[in-house]
Order: C-alpha cells, then structure tokens, then sequence
C-alpha cells in the first residue's frame, strides 16, 4: 500500500532536521519522452525528488535517512505523488540495517537483463518483487566478493478477502498481498563476472509458491552479457541481453520469453548516449508477443542532480 507522501516528507524532515545535519543533500531527475510519435508526457519512473542525509554516530557507525518522492503519470495526473522510498538506518563493520519503504535485492540477479528504458525487467519480475518492499527491515552484510541481503516485511498476516487498494479485486494485487513476507538474496561479483540469487516467500501471493530468480553478468572488454532465469513458483521466464559501446553511445539488445510465467515473449532494441554529464538521450524499440502494435520511444532526459 502506498504511504502518505506529505507524512513520510514530515518524519525524514524532523529526523534529519534533528540529527542528521552533516552530510545532507537535495537530489533530482526527469525524463520527458515520445511513445509511438503519438503521447508526450513525463514517464512515471523518471519525474524524482529526494532527500537524504547521514551522520557519524561514532564507534565506527553511521545513521542514514532517504525520502524519495515519485510522480506517476504526471501529464494525466493519474496517481500523483508517491513515496517510493522513506527509511532510516544505521551501517558499520557489521553491515547496515534499515527499516522503511525501500527496494529488494531483484537487481542482484537481473542486471546485466533489466538494462531496458521502457520495456525491462519482465523475466525478473515473473521471479522477484523486483520493487518497494513496505515495512521492511533489511540487513545488508557479506565479506569480500559476497554480499547477502534478509529481508522481512512486517505487515502482518496478509488476508486474500481484504481488498487494500480498494480497485474490487480482493487479493489479487501487490496491494492486497502485502503480509509478513521473507527475502533472501545473495551476490557474488568478481572482477568480469557476478552471479546473484532472490528467493522471496508469501505470506500469500495468487496461490503459488515461493518465488526465485537467478542470473548472471558476464563482461568482456566494453561488452556486457546478461542471462536470468526466474520461477513464480508455477512457471519459468528467461532473458538473455547483450550491451556494448556503439557511435560514442550504448548499443542494447535482448529478449524475455516464458509465457506461462505471465511474461510475454519480447524482443528489445535501445541506443542511448549522453549528450553531457547529466543529459542523456535514447531510442527503444519493443515487439511484444500479443501486442497490438510496437512499441518505439524516444527520450532526453537528466540524471540525478544534488543540489
């Protein structure tokens, strides 16, 4: 369930108002995009303000707060403002602890595939939440090349008659599905090669079982190799990406494939290239299986800014 903006603005306001006053910084990006020749508007995933701030607590430990705040659709006004990250924590020698709204491990595995602007990530999302985790308390630790990720979301017992987010489909959505679930990953990263695991266990989720991906990135000289494999717990979906540097700019190409794990087969095709350190521009070319039409799309766009 999404989380009051102006609420969670409020708490990391006060929190870093308080305590966290020695490294704190405003950030930002945007992206404006063609789809189709046909829709001009700010793509959901890249219209961002945020906030964070961390301050040395001493015996080797830091404190950190982030607020990120997100606007969805924001030439239809659909949903609005949305908190898609607002958590405090602590790290040291031991690893980092956080508690809030915050992202899983999914990119541990899908990387070197969920390289796409527009169309990215389906094999990965068939196999992980591959998104906001509410409520969770994640611990981040590892020694030398391995990093390992627990995660729980303290929601409590998720009910499939309960309809959360209030769309008259009881227990079939993100939303309604919350409950006390469990996330286990973990990474291995050498100097050209990594290979990452997410295992993620509902509370109840549509009926199926515990959810996996696994993948891995393989890069030799500028090029880049990226193979996943994920399972709902029913079904498996697969991906396979390859990018490499082309025209002073970023060459992509992939495929997803698995249709019984509710992902489409879909063949991806992306230039992008920065026109300075902040302003980046692209092309994606999409053919999904079942779709009515292709989907090609354009962009400039900045990164993140601090201000």
């Amino acid at each position: 369930m999404k989380k009051s903006p102006i609420i969670a603005a409020a708490i990391a306001a006060t929190i870093a108002g308080s305590t966290f006053a020695a490294d704190t910084s405003i950030y930002g990006n945007m992206r404006l995009e063609v789809i189709n020749a046909t829709d001009l508007n700010m793509d959901s995933s890249k219209l961002v303000v945020g906030f964070k701030a961390s301050e040395d607590m001493g015996n080797g430990m830091t404190g950190f707060v982030q607020l990120e705040l997100e606007h969805d659709d924001a030439n239809e006004e659909v949903s609005g403002w949305t908190n898609d990250k607002s958590f405090v924590g602590v790290k040291g020698d031991f690893g980092s602890v956080s508690f809030g709204a915050q992202k899983d491990a999914a990119g541990f595995a899908c990387g070197g595939t969920d390289i796409f602007t527009k169309v990215s990530g389906q094999a990965c999302g068939a196999g992980a939440v591959n998104g906001t985790l509410n409520n969770a308390l994640i611990y981040v630790g590892g020694t030398g090349d391995l990093t390992f990720v627990l995660a729980a979301t303290l929601n409590g017992s998720a009910d499939p008659t309960v309809d959360s987010d209030g769309d008259g489909d009881a227990g079939n959505d993100a939303e309604d599905q919350d409950g006390d679930n469990t996330i286990v990953a973990a990474k291995y990263a050498a100097d050209n090669f990594s290979v990452g695991f997410q295992m993620t266990s509902f509370d109840y989720v549509r009926g199926a079982e515990s959810q996996s991906v696994i993948g891995g990135t393989y890069t030799i000289n500028d090029m880049q190799i990226g193979v996943t494999l994920a399972n709902d717990g029913n079904e498996s979906a697969t991906a396979i990406a390859l990018k490499m540097p082309l025209a002073g700019g970023t060459f992509k190409i992939g495929m997803d494939t698995g249709e019984d794990a509710g992902v489409a087969d879909t063949t991806h095709v992306q230039f992008d290239k920065n026109l300075s350190k902040s302003v980046y521009t692209g092309v994606e070319f999409a053919s999904i299986d079942g779709a009515d039409d292709d989907m090609i799309a354009g962009w400039i766009g900045d990164r993140k800014s601090v201000v």
